[in-house]
């Protein structure tokens, strides 16, 4: 599936969601990464991932600049159905009358973001739809359910909750959130509805190569003599790392997209991140390989004949998506592509084959009021791209720049 690729857009009808698939992640682990997250998220915790987010939202999104002052209200708890919080939804203030709402995650495996949008809150349409149709209804007695997009509900009794149309379906006895994310285009019937509009924004870095490996296996010279096109010692697979950074190298380096010098950037980068025979990367190297790189051309110019070689020198740097997320779109704004390093990642959009333990360079996204996707070049072939933001158990950004 492909999404439209259209510059901003607002539409009054046809509305896009991220439906979250309750299905589990799964794969061999063949990288390692840093320490992850896990556990609850606290409401005072939320707070500030939601006043970030008005901030972003205002200075990226058209029709958002109102929120640039806003203020946000006391979060309204939601629940998985087994009990465990799964949201907090704040309502925006604009001059003390409500704007909008931002969904926060409560749990921090989850995107931190999940929904946000100019409409009424979900909480206050279910408690005027419930008010009168259940007895004695309060938030306090009835508790607000969320398993993923638009099951908004309140919990009723014997496995029953009321939806935000009012009407009384089954809730699921067990739900695990994972976020692998299909598309789903729902036509809405009334301009009431809570989504009356989805807002759309974009960004595209130009110029970012787009590649993947050419050369083969079979060479007994070692390193560096095997750099260029000529078969090499190790695997026919370079690795997804060496060649994820390639592209932001060369992106950089343009006297290195040619065929020739792409191949050596390659294998340059495949020495420096100390990539195994079989195409793993180990993670305490991947800063240290990007930042060597400078010299270990300056190195090897002594030893073979090069095309061309790199002429800056690079430095890199991790940080995890909840922390990196809008670090990482300010790099895109900034036309700085970067890495993506995923564990148990999902497929892209276009594909059927999940990524599992991948990295791959990001070049842009595409977002609007309830999903995101990062536009990226995924070292398997020569085109873009694109992935749901948290398709995946756990995820890191690597930012790379010039010196």
């Amino acid at each position: 599936m492909v999404i439209p690729l259209k510059k901003w857009r607002t539409r009054a009808f046809a509305v896009l969601f991220a439906v979250l698939v309750l299905s589990s992640l799964t794969g061999a682990l063949s990288m390692v990464p840093p320490k992850g997250h896990t556990g609850s998220v606290t409401p005072a915790e939320a707070m500030p991932v939601a006043q970030r987010h008005l901030q972003w939202a205002s200075s990226n999104l058209p029709g958002f600049e109102d929120w640039k002052n806003a203020k946000l209200s006391q979060p309204v708890v939601y629940y998985f159905p087994n009990g465990t919080k799964s949201a907090y939804e704040f309502t925006v203030l604009v001059n003390g009358k409500p704007n909008g709402f931002i969904l926060v995650a409560a749990q921090r495996y989850m995107p931190p973001v999940l929904e946000f949008s100019k409409g009424e809150a979900p909480s206050k349409r279910l408690g005027r739809i419930t008010a009168t149709r259940i007895k004695g209804f309060s938030t306090e007695r009835h508790r607000l359910l969320y398993y993923g997009a638009l099951s908004y509900s309140v919990e009723l009794k014997n496995g029953k909750a009321m939806d935000i149309y009012g009407r009384h379906i089954s809730v699921p006895k067990r739900v695990s959130f994972s976020p692998k994310h299909h598309m789903l285009s729902l036509e809405t019937e009334t301009t009431d509805n809570i989504y009356p509009t989805s807002t759309y924004a974009e960004k595209h870095i130009p110029n970012v190569p787009a590649w993947t490996t050419t050369d083969d296996d079979d060479n007994p010279k070692p390193y560096p003599y095997n750099v260029g096109p000529n078969d090499d010692p190790w695997s026919w697979w370079d690795g997804c790392t060496p060649i994820a950074v390639s592209m932001v190298i060369a992106y950089y380096e343009p006297q290195l997209q040619d065929s020739w010098d792409r191949e050596a950037l390659i294998d340059v980068l495949h020495h420096t991140l100390k990539t195994n025979a079989t195409g793993a990367t180990w993670s305490y190297n991947v800063v240290p390989g990007i930042e060597n790189v400078y010299e270990e051309y300056q190195r090897i110019s002594k030893m073979i004949t090069l095309n061309n070689i790199v002429e800056n020198d690079y430095t890199a740097w991790w940080e995890s998506r909840e922390t990196g997320f809008y670090d990482a779109i300010a790099d895109i704004d900034s036309n700085h592509p970067l890495l993506l390093w995923m564990i148990d990642g999902g497929s892209a959009l276009d594909r059927s084959q999940d990524y599992v333990n991948h990295t791959v360079t990001v070049v842009g996204y595409v977002g609007y009021s309830s999903a995101f996707y990062w536009e990226i070049h995924d070292t398997w072939d020569s085109v873009s791209h694109y992935i749901a933001d948290g398709n995946w158990k756990e995820a890191w950004f690597i930012f790379v720049r010039r010196r």
